[in-house]
């Protein structure tokens, strides 16, 4: 079953996009060599991967639909069921992309890891390490996932709550927790957002955990 660009809104899932509609327009490109729509839908996938993948080329979305038609093309040609198989929301998708894909996430890691248990003083003094790098607790504690809206584009967002588990919470203050029920947190650094579940799971027990890695480049 096919996954919308918009709900997994990654450089990563953006190239597997590409690379599986470049093979299926390769295909059908060489089994009717004469029909002038796989031809196009050929040319303008290899130009998309170059320019946009590549290159980093950068469009707005005017641009690019007027560079790259055959998302219109779909449109007009695709008729009934045809309009709705996996290849032509691939192409719909790749041209919708394309002004999206400079500030597009390369990737999001969940990883759960329990990094802290105990009471709340040994958890401030607590120093852990992720990927050569440490981390304390005031280094994100100030910082709870509702703040990271004004840092990254409303899309990457929905993408990150759709690929973790972090549930709001009806309150006065916007507040996402984790399955624990831990307030969600994050810190940037190095091209990366780390994001850190902390709270008092039972009385005077603390516990934090790494819930994922939002990552900007490879």
């Amino acid at each position: 079953m096919y996954t919308d660009l918009e709900d997994r809104l990654t450089k990563k899932y953006y190239r597997e996009i590409v690379e599986k509609a470049l093979a299926r327009a390769k295909e059908e490109y060489e089994q009717f060599p004469d029909n002038s729509m796989n031809i196009s839908f050929y040319r303008q996938l290899v130009d998309i991967k170059k320019t946009v993948i590549d290159d980093h080329t950068a469009y707005t979305e005017d641009e690019a639909y007027q560079k790259y038609p055959m998302a219109v093309m779909v449109v007009r040609n695709f008729l009934g069921e045809e309009s709705n198989t996996e290849y032509a929301k691939m192409l719909q998708d790749i041209v919708w992309g394309i002004s999206l894909y400079p500030a597009m996430m390369e990737n999001i890691e969940m990883i759960r890891r329990k990094l802290f248990d105990g009471d709340e003083e040994k958890a401030l003094k607590h120093v852990f390490a992720i990927e050569n790098q440490t981390f304390k607790l005031m280094d994100f504690y100030n910082h709870p996932l509702r703040e990271l809206k004004k840092e990254i584009r409303d899309q990457s967002l929905n993408t990150l709550m759709k690929e973790s588990k972090f549930n709001p919470v009806d309150s006065f203050i916007e507040k996402y927790v984790s399955e624990d029920g831990l307030e969600i947190h994050y810190v940037k650094r190095n091209e990366a957002i780390y994001l850190f579940s902390y709270g008092e799971y039972q009385p005077g027990r603390y516990l934090l955990f790494l819930e994922g890695i939002c990552r900007y480049t490879t």
